[in-house]
This record gives structure tokens, C-alpha cells and sequence, in this order.
């Protein structure tokens, strides 16, 4: 029979070596105390999108930008978005690997094929209906535009009709603020996927349905604020406003989509 001693000994080393059990309480904190310390993104690519959603101001104050301009700039923004969707979507080694590896390559390719087919078709035709509703000649704008009824014509039709948009419509001051928004991702695909190794762990048809998501809940609040603003009038500071209020949704759905990844 042991003696009192021992079962104590006994009975402090079992207490010693027994897991310590956290409650669901402890465990949140935790979460959140780990997730608070997480960087959502790298301070470069927040600071170069806060910048380069600003640009458009300047626009709007010296420039005399409309409503039309603006969404013009951030509809070519929807084709950047897309570009380097694809390059992630060629890099990822997918999920534990699956997509490295001759087959896992073949099976990149034939997503991104696909992925530019469709979301090119998809860009091109919302590029043709900000022309066709906003620009000159539009159902809201005025003036004549004849471009407009071939933009779309030709053996590539919807899947690149998007190109010869952009770079009839895209000059001057529109030119230089969507190259920003080129340099702007890149520094957040540098940042985010080549130097943190984000997304390079995901799924590549999971990459692929990322761009539809964004582009279609912050283009619905511009399209809104677009009629929002022609019903005003388009004074300054309702076109102020709406720049203001797209930086505010992109870098919301920026610092969302990186903290959950």
C-alpha cells in the first residue's frame, strides 16, 4: 500500500504532465491576439493603392475628369486585377502540391486559358457598356462616337474587345493614372505573393474565381454611385465623393482579402 508521500509525489507529477486545457474564451483571445498581430499586407502595397485611388482627385479637381473618365480608369483596373490573377494562378503549387509537377503544369495552363478567354470576354464586354452608357455618344452621354459600333467586331471580338478600348480611350492624364494602377498591384504581387509566398499554397481554381468577386461587388457600388452622381449634375464634389468612396471599398476588400489568406 503506498504511503501518503508517494501519492502525493503521485499525484503532482500526474498534475505536472497533464495537458493544460484552454477554454473556448482563451482560445479566441488567442486567435485574436494572432490574428491582430498578422500583417494584412505589406505597407508599401497599402500605400501604394491608397495613392494611386487618390491620383483620380487630381483629375477630377485640374484635370476636369467626369464620371465617364472615372469609370473608364477603374474598369481598366478589372483587366490588371485579372492579369495577375493569372500569374499567380501559374506560380501557386496549389494545395500540398498538387499543382506541381508536368501535370500540374499542363493543368495551370489549361486554366489560364481558359480564365483569359472567359474573363477577357467578361472585361471587354463591361468596357463596351461603360462606352456605350457613359462615354461620347453613350445612352448618358453626348456627342457621336462610330468607334463604338466596331469595337467588339473582328475574330477576337468580345475576348479582347476590351484592347482597342483602352487604348483609344485611355491618353493624357486617364493614361498616366492606369499605369499607376499597374505599378499599384505590382507592388502588392511583389510584396504579397513573391516575398510573403501568399496564395502560393492555394488552389489555382480558386485564384481563378478571386478577380469575378471583386470586380462585381465594387462595381455594383459604382455603377450606383455613378447614376447617383449624373442625377447631381456631376458637380466636383459629388465626382470627389465617389473617389473617395471607391478608395475606401478597394482598400476595405484589399486588407479583407489578405488578412483572411
Amino acid at each position: 500500500m503506498p504511503s501518503d508521500d508517494a501519492a502525493t509525489a503521485s499525484t503532482s507529477t500526474a498534475a505536472a504532465e497533464a495537458p493544460i486545457v484552454v477554454g473556448r474564451g482563451g482560445r479566441a483571445r488567442a486567435g485574436a491576439a494572432a490574428e491582430a498581430a498578422t500583417p494584412t499586407s505589406t505597407p508599401w502595397a497599402i500605400g501604394a493603392l491608397i495613392a494611386v485611388n487618390l491620383f483620380p482627385l487630381v483629375g477630377v479637381a485640374f484635370l476636369g475628369w467626369s464620371i465617364y473618365d472615372l469609370m473608364l480608369l477603374y474598369w481598366f483596373e478589372n483587366g490588371v486585377i485579372g492579369l495577375y490573377a493569372a500569374l499567380k494562378m501559374l506560380l501557386t503549387e496549389g494545395e500540398d502540391g498538387a499543382s506541381r509537377g508536368p501535370f500540374g503544369l499542363l493543368g495551370k495552363l489549361f486554366l489560364v486559358g481558359f480564365f483569359t478567354v472567359h474573363y477577357g470576354a467578361f472585361w471587354s464586354a463591361h468596357g463596351f457598356f461603360v462606352v456605350t452608357l457613359f462615354g461620347p455618344g453613350g445612352a448618358f452621354g453626348s456627342g457621336s462616337d462610330p468607334f463604338i459600333g466596331g469595337v467588339l467586331d473582328g475574330p477576337l471580338g468580345f475576348f479582347a474587345g476590351g484592347l482597342p478600348i483602352a487604348g483609344r480611350y485611355l491618353t493624357g492624364g486617364l493614361l498616366t493614372a492606369a499605369m499607376g494602377l499597374v505599378v499599384s498591384h505590382g507592388i502588392s504581387f511583389v510584396g504579397n505573393v513573391l516575398q510573403r509566398g501568399e496564395d502560393l499554397r492555394t488552389a489555382p481554381n480558386e485564384l481563378m474565381a478571386r478577380p469575378y468577386t471583386r470586380v462585381f461587388v465594387l462595381h455594383v457600388t459604382l455603377i450606383a454611385g455613378a447614376f447617383l452622381v449624373m442625377a447631381l449634375g456631376q458637380p466636383i464634389a459629388a465626382l470627389l465623393l465617389f473617389v473617395l468612396l471607391k478608395t475606401g471599398v478597394d482598400l476595405a476588400a484589399h486588407l479583407r482579402a489578405h488578412r483572411s489568406r
